[in-house]
């Protein structure tokens, strides 16, 4: 590793402590500073533009170690679509990686950067990459039914990132499982479920 990807990396490593430990809203720039062992502020500014810049990256490593575990759900051939999607679910509901970005984060009703950042992600990532594929893959064996693939996968996108995220809705448990419910039933039309009864009754306790 180059001395530059030490710093970067170092960078990283003292921002993702302070997110974790302070909050991202009380963590500030000179706080990241001070654990960089004398590196000054221009050093920091640069490898990034702001604070938004350092936590949108150290939340993307983190997610990297989760498309590693979502390609693999993708790509079991001892799944149908649908039960993939289930099992994506899953993984990322009891998940450590997402729980730390959860734990990290601010709400992102006060942080519009970071909001669009997110919704970035989901277009260009998350819908293209691992639900279409998926969706595609249920129309062709049989286990999902419908004829508008992209639109139902940007909705289940949309109802899982948007509706669902703890960082745009502060629900608590009942209005959650709740939406989990609800969420079969709109989804029941096409032989989708995305919450087993397991995992409602999982989350619920």
């Amino acid at each position: 590793m180059s001395n530059n990807e030490n710093t970067k990396a170092k960078i990283l490593e003292v921002a993702s402590h302070l997110f974790l430990s302070k909050g991202y809203d009380e963590t500030r720039i000179s706080d990241i500073i001070n654990g960089l062992d004398g590196l000054t502020k221009g050093a920091i500014y640069h490898y990034f533009d702001s604070k938004e810049d350092i936590f949108n990256e150290v939340v993307s490593e983190i997610g990297n170690k989760n498309l590693l575990i979502f390609e693999e759900i993708k790509n079991d051939e001892t799944l149908n679509a649908r039960e993939k999607l289930s099992k994506l679910i899953e993984v990322s509901f009891y998940n450590e990686n997402m729980n730390t970005i959860t734990d990290m984060s601010p709400s992102l009703l006060d942080n519009p950067k970071l909001l669009s950042a997110i919704i970035s992600e989901i277009k260009d990532i998350t819908i293209p990459n691992y639900i279409l594929p998926i969706i595609n893959s249920g129309v062709k064996d049989g286990s999902i039914k419908t004829t508008h693939p992209e639109e139902l996968s940007e909705l289940i996108a949309i109802l899982l990132n948007i509706w669902l995220n703890p960082l745009i809705f502060s629900d608590d448990k009942y209005s959650i499982v709740n939406k989990m419910k609800l969420i079969n039933n709109i989804l029941q039309n096409f032989d989708i479920k995305l919450f087993t009864d397991e995992l409602i009754e999982k989350f619920n306790k």
